[in-house]
């Protein structure tokens, strides 16, 4: 979910994944695909980065859940694994008598 600010002054938060298009005419408005739109206070670019971010937060949460670890590709936090260590373990054939 990503928050937004309606005109009005009230918070809102959205699914992203709900969002059909954003224009920007005077003010900023977000089209859901229910039919339902939002004028908020936020400019496109901020919506798109928010997308961006509850996005790229999935993926990394899926890859915490399937691995175990936090992903850090950029090295921006705290992660200690180098890359090899994310690489599969060589296959080692087996011998037929």
């Amino acid at each position: 979910m990503i928050g937004l600010t309606r005109r009005t002054g009230e918070q809102c938060r959205l699914d992203p994944d709900t969002i059909e298009r954003v224009e920007a005419h005077p003010d900023t408005v977000v089209f859901l695909t229910d039919g339902a739109k939002y004028s908020v206070c936020e400019s496109v670019d901020q919506i798109i980065r928010r997308i961006r971010d509850d996005r790229a937060g999935v993926i990394a949460a899926c890859y915490v859940l399937d691995r175990g670890e936090d992903a850090d590709p950029m090295g921006l936090g705290r992660a200690t694994l180098t890359a090899e260590a994310h690489a599969p373990a060589p296959v080692i054939p087996l011998r037929r008598h």
